[in-house]
């Protein structure tokens, strides 16, 4: 069992190893692919978030900023209530120049790879523990009719033994 155990670790590695790559894939910032810009407010943002839009004070605003190939976009960006028409706002965009999520940290790949690769060996584990606590009731099961065989028998013989006199 602890060999297989530690067997499991390799695939551990292997798929943290996997989960981190495709982390640095999703870190990658740049043009075309994804990077920050400055936008600037249109109007001015409402004082009072409307319902629905959550509790973090932010609220949806009109925006301009210039698209990688040169061209103005506009959308809605989230900023805090009150925030006056005008104001600088960093953003992040795609290739296309429309909003997207900002790019991923370094911080977050590294979490994910190591909390996958404890999973995968916490998985283990817990499958291997499960299996030995099995394996180890089947053979208590073996050793206990054994026993109980053993006793019937020596029973059976000294119950069949004429009585000395």
């Amino acid at each position: 069992m602890l060999v297989l155990l530690l067997l499991s670790v390799w695939s551990a590695v292997v798929v943290g190893r996997l989960i981190y790559e495709k982390g640095l894939q999703a870190e990658r910032a740049g043009p075309g692919i994804r990077q920050s810009v400055t936008a600037t407010l249109v109007r001015d943002a409402p004082y009072a978030v409307p319902a629905g839009e959550g509790d973090n004070g932010l609220v949806l605003t009109p925006a301009r900023w210039k698209a990688p190939s040169g061209v103005q976009k506009t959308g809605q960006v989230a900023v805090p209530a009150g925030t006056r028409a005008g104001t600088a706002v960093k953003v992040w965009i795609d290739g296309r120049g429309e909003l997207t999520r900002p790019a991923r940290s370094h911080a977050e790949t590294l979490t994910s790879a190591a909390a996958t690769a404890f999973l995968v060996v916490a998985g283990s584990a817990v499958t291997l523990m499960s299996a030995f606590r099995i394996f180890r009731w089947l053979l208590d099961r073996g050793r206990y009719a054994a026993w109980d065989a053993s006793w019937a028998e020596a029973c059976a013989r000294w119950h069949r033994r004429k009585p000395d006199g």
